[in-house]
């Protein structure tokens, strides 16, 4: 495909040059789009959506729209089918420009256009001073705050709801505990305990000495909590997802089963 388009949410150096469907998909594998498609593909919601045909919601029945039928395709063919278009954001990056000599906000006149600012950059101070300047200077605009977030300003038909601390990383062992758990919990003699320690989620079962052990009694609450906690964000994660907040592990009531252990 010769069109172009920009992404927000891949790294720094990626993000600012226009990119075509195909380069995009390798671009953004193991970012947050990939950690998306996945959790939508996870979600047992979602998967009952493509199983019925119905929606439990107006919000699934729109994220169904943009993601379809997820059950037998990968993310690279599904994003070069439809992600690269849902994800596309629809003004173009703006490198920094010389526009004038004034420190001066200028309100932008286009929806979802981030304001800008006029400064007169002094050529004679070493890089080092006009940083610190710089960074002076942004701090007093309320724009540039600390609850300030650049998705605010996105213009994709689909994008994350703010900057999370949550990666690719975290959310794949999210999503494949609760894949395994699935499969493990109908097992008879099933122990979220035991579930635990085999998939070493709790790092004392890391250590060598833990290894091929039974779990003892008096770690055997902790360790089932540690599975429990790790699933209750997960299944957080997929409920929100299906109805297009990402990322969001707030409560859900569709992921209102506990599996917490109690003394």
């Amino acid at each position: 495909m010769s069109l172009k388009f920009h992404y927000k949410g891949l790294s720094p150096e990626d993000r600012v040059f226009a990119l075509t469907p195909e380069l995009s998909a390798s671009k953004a594998k193991g970012t947050m789009y990939e950690a998306w498609f996945d959790t939508m593909k996870t979600s047992p919601w979602y998967r009952q959506i493509a199983i019925t045909g119905v929606f439990p919601s107006r919000d699934a029945e729109r994220a169904w729209g943009y993601f379809g039928d997820l059950r037998e395709i990968d993310f690279e063919p599904w994003w070069i089918s439809k992600g690269y278009a849902v994800f596309a954001e629809r003004i173009d990056y703006r490198p920094i420009s010389i526009a004038g000599t004034r420190t001066q906000l200028r309100r932008a006149g286009i929806a979802k256009h981030p304001p800008s600012l006029l400064i007169e950059v002094p050529l004679n101070l070493h890089p080092s001073v006009l940083r610190q300047q710089f960074e002076e200077i942004l701090a007093k605009h309320s724009e540039y705050a600390a609850d300030a977030d650049r998705w605010d300003y996105s213009t994709a038909e689909l994008h994350q709801q703010r900057e999370t601390k949550l990666d690719f990383k975290t959310i794949k062992k999210w999503l494949s505990t609760f894949q395994r758990y699935e499969v493990a919990s109908v097992a008879p003699g099933f122990k979220l305990y035991n579930f635990a320690s085999e998939l070493r989620l709790h790092p004392l079962f890391n250590r060598k000495e833990f290894r091929e052990r039974d779990v003892p009694p008096d770690l055997r609450v902790k360790m089932a909590n540690v599975a429990s906690d790790i699933l209750k964000s997960a299944k957080s994660l997929m409920a929100n997802a299906t109805e297009l907040r990402f990322p969001d592990t707030t409560a859900h009531p569709w992921a209102s089963s506990g599996t917490r252990t109690r003394r």
